[in-house]
């Protein structure tokens, strides 16, 4: 059964190679990530921006110091 995301969001255009949106596709026929190939993009979008914020490469402003101190 697909995780429901229960945070708002707003619409963001993203441009990717024809085999990536096969991809998305072909993942959102199991089902595992999301219903549609967008939402299953967003999911995994979502998932490389929590990682990379867990341990930023980058130095991170408007960061409140509590979130960074993880």
């Amino acid at each position: 059964m697909p995780r429901r995301n229960l945070s708002t969001g707003k619409r963001f255009a993203v441009t990717l190679s024809d085999q990536s949106i096969s991809l998305l596709n072909e993942l959102a026929k199991q089902g595992i990530y999301g219903r549609s190939a967008s939402e299953v993009g967003g999911r995994f979008i979502d998932e490389a921006l929590q990682r990379f914020s867990e341990s930023p490469r980058f130095p991170l402003t408007g960061l409140s110091s509590a979130r960074r101190d993880r």
